[in-house]
């Protein structure tokens, strides 16, 4: 069957399409189309009339990520597969830039823009990418509705913590680990000190988790407080951000009630979830962070695209290891941090492999971070597989891993072994030190400098009683 490629360029109110054919050769009929009904229809007429001057050819097509101004579009192309041989993929710009950037002459024009997409998806694209979920559209925009409303309520939370040593220095000991509902229903009512001071104890009794004794201790400081503010715009602002902070909350806690609901029994969500560590929630959160998990063709890919992959800078003698990338999802990395640390006391797969980082001297940070790696590890196999986590399984390939002699075969290993480096070739100083320090039997050598054991083999072998520090 042939395939045709369709790509299209996606601006604010209209679209450029460009078809390509396998061969690479342009279709006539593409141009410019509307965000209107009339454009749609004339998209959808045009894509069915070349389908089928092709003998019923199936067709690709490839959508740039452009904020939410490409869903009308994905929807219109959604409804043609239903009836028509159509797939189509919402594609990552950057890939697409960096694809089209082997063309040192390349323009920049939407219409140019359309056929480089037509050209990736018939030349570049992945084998392993996947259709875009149609049906996680929805909870996705209300993830991240729901991701915004949380940040503004941390927001919040960090202007009144500010306002409260110098409006109500009483009641910093009781917010430093967030703000209690009773604090809050206390301020939106008492915003200032002066206002606290002649509040009755019995009056403020009535809010719920406030006990009379406490309510006796509040007002009989506030009556000696040494707030700074205590007008009456200072006390607005102050019972302003209480009522903002407790209505916001009372909504992210429904939206959230709402989303782990619905999608309890959906299947990444009930596997994430048998991990110890990852809670119904932040199984919610990763599921529709990572989308489908056929996206990823190891579980490498899936720690790179959650920054979490090591970056190193090699180039001659020179190594430099700068810790994680931090190129890929923020907001995933920032799901797992809290994980991993559940995961340290409740995982037995995850405590043993942090007790081994740590027994071999890393950093509780570094170890930490490695957790959030392992548990993307732990997350991928259980996914892609399908079957819940298993600790004993888990551990016996850990303790296979962990064992010298369970190393990685190289892939060449039937390859006749190449000569040793000679410490005589010309190469820089640093490395001839290297080279040199792997032959030589001195003990008294940097630990740097030392090679694989070379030299301690050879010592071994003539009975030296020398031991390398």
């Amino acid at each position: 069957m042939i395939t045709l490629f369709l790509g299209v360029d996606v601006s604010k109110g209209y679209a450029d399409a460009a078809c390509m054919e396998q061969a690479g050769g342009l279709i006539a009929g593409g141009g410019r189309y509307d965000d209107t009904p009339a454009g749609h229809n004339a998209m959808s007429a045009w894509v069915t009339g070349t389908m089928a001057s092709r003998n019923g050819a199936c067709l690709v097509v490839g959508l740039e990520s452009s904020g939410g101004l490409e869903r009308n579009w994905m929807r219109l192309f959604r409804t043609l597969a239903a009836d028509l041989p159509v797939k189509a993929y919402l594609l990552n710009p950057l890939a697409v830039k960096r694809f089209l950037e082997r063309d040192l002459h390349r323009n920049v024009t939407d219409a140019l823009s359309a056929r480089g997409i037509a050209k990736y998806l018939s030349q570049g694209m992945s084998l392993t990418e996947v259709p875009y979920e149609p049906y996680m559209e929805g909870f996705l925009t209300l993830y991240r509705c729901l991701r915004g409303s949380i940040g503004r309520v941390a927001m919040m939370q960090n202007e009144l913590q500010s306002l409260l040593p110098r409006v109500h220095p009483g009641l910093v000991r009781f917010c430093r680990q967030g703000f209690p509902a009773w604090v809050l229903a206390l301020l939106a009512r008492y915003p200032t000190a002066s206002k606290l001071a002649r509040a009755k104890p019995e009056t403020l009794a009535r809010i719920p988790y406030l006990t009379l004794a406490r309510a006796r201790t509040l007002v009989a400081e506030a009556r000696e407080s040494v707030a700074a503010q205590t007008d009456g715009h200072t006390g607005a602002a102050v019972g302003y951000l209480s009522r903002e902070i407790a209505f916001a909350s009372a909504r992210v806690a429904e939206i959230r009630k709402r989303l782990c609901g619905e999608l309890r029994t959906d299947e990444g969500v009930r596997i994430l979830k048998s991990i110890p560590g990852i809670g119904l929630w932040s199984a919610v959160c990763l599921r529709l962070e990572i989308g489908p998990i056929e996206r990823f063709p190891g579980p490498e890919s899936l720690v790179a695209y959650a920054g979490l992959d090591p970056r190193i800078r090699q180039s001659g003698d020179g190594e430099h290891h700068i810790g994680i990338s931090r190129r890929g999802r923020r907001q995933i990395r920032a799901i797992l941090f809290p994980v991993a640390l559940a995961a340290i006391r409740h995982n037995p797969v995850i405590r043993a492999f942090y007790a081994r980082l740590r027994a071999a001297g890393k950093k509780p940070m570094v170890c930490v971070v490695a957790c959030m790696r392992k548990m993307l590890h732990l997350a991928y196999a259980c996914w892609i597989t399908g079957n819940p986590f298993d600790p004993g399984h888990a551990m016996t390939v850990s303790h296979k891993q962990a064992r010298p002699d369970a190393q990685a075969v190289p892939a060449h290993q039937d390859d006749p072994p190449g000569p040793p480096p000679s410490p005589d070739a010309p190469v820089s100083r640093r490395e001839a030190a290297k080279r040199k320090a792997v032959t030589l039997p001195q003990t008294r050598i940097a630990r740097r400098m030392r090679g694989p054991g070379t030299a301690f083999v050879q010592h071994s072998n003539s009975h030296s009683q020398d031991v390398p520090t």
